[in-house]
């Protein structure tokens, strides 16, 4: 669930904007520290609990949302009509900028919450509830964005936007503004990822560079710009990753590019994408 609430956000962003962004695994990191900084802080005044991780995560999800907004307008906004390249470019000098902008900040340590939960006893073996909170997290995102795509009025003028972006310009509605939206929603899911992840996985550098790859082959397999195939995806990539790492553990990440190459010669715009998002 926690690939799928971050390759959303990724999907989302290509298969609107059609903007390749390398850095989404850094802004997911970074929102990451922050969570961190904002539940630490809140322990200087309340006790510890699951409670704080609430508005910790609100906080950093408002702050990444902005941040969004802020790279949008002055940086990707001027990428829409360039090639891949170049925007595997400027996302991928994002990815090193806010590496050192993390090292300034937070220093080269990890950074972990502690949030107390008491494991439950299921099938003989002791569970984390929050696992459980992490599923229904998920859930719950992947209904809203296809509640939000397919019942909203925006949403109906987003996926327009993905098919004749001149049409919707020529209605009188601003790209741009779509654009912008959408960039720093996506930004957001991936922040609201960040926080509900942060109790399980410490904040590290270079977790962000390995993510992203998992990412990519999610949203190359389930298919660009499909809320539907990233959620089926996330499901085969997770579990296939598993299953690979106790089997064959120097081949786990092979294993799942062969399923992607399999899919890019099956189905070159992913198993829920269309021919016109590929």
């Amino acid at each position: 669930m926690v690939l799928f609430l971050l390759s959303a956000g990724l999907s989302l962003i290509f298969g609107v904007m059609n903007i390749l962004n390398f850095a989404h695994a850094t802004f997911w990191l970074l929102a990451g520290y922050i969570t961190v900084t904002i539940y630490n802080y809140l322990l200087g005044y309340f006790a510890p609990g699951f409670y704080l991780l609430i508005p910790a995560v609100a906080g950093a999800t408002v702050i990444m949302i902005i941040v969004g907004l802020v790279v949008e307008r002055f940086l990707i906004r001027r990428m829409y009509n360039r090639e891949l390249a170049e925007q595997l470019l400027l996302t991928f000098a994002l990815v090193l900028i806010l590496g050192d902008v993390i090292k300034l900040i937070w220093g080269v340590e990890n950074r972990h919450i502690f949030v107390p939960v008491t494991p439950v006893e299921a099938f003989g073996a002791f569970i984390n509830p929050y696992y459980f909170f992490l599923i229904g997290a998920g859930l719950a995102v992947a209904i809203g964005l296809w509640v939000f795509l397919h019942r909203t009025k925006y949403g109906k003028i987003v996926r327009a936007a993905v098919y004749s972006r001149e049409m919707v310009n020529a209605l009188g509605i601003r790209i741009p503004l779509i654009y912008a939206g959408v960039f720093a929603a996506g930004i957001g899911i991936a922040a609201f990822a960040a926080g509900i992840f942060s109790p399980l996985l410490p904040m590290a550098l270079g977790v962000d560079i390995d993510i992203i790859i998992q990412c990519f082959a999610v949203v190359v397999i389930g298919g660009f710009g499909s809320i539907l195939g990233t959620f089926v995806a996330s499901l085969l990539v997770g579990v296939v990753y598993s299953f690979s790492i106790l089997l064959w553990p120097d081949g786990a990440l092979a294993v799942i590019f062969l399923i992607v190459i399999a899919v890019l010669i099956w189905r070159p715009w992913g198993l829920f994408g269309t021919e016109l998002r590929s």
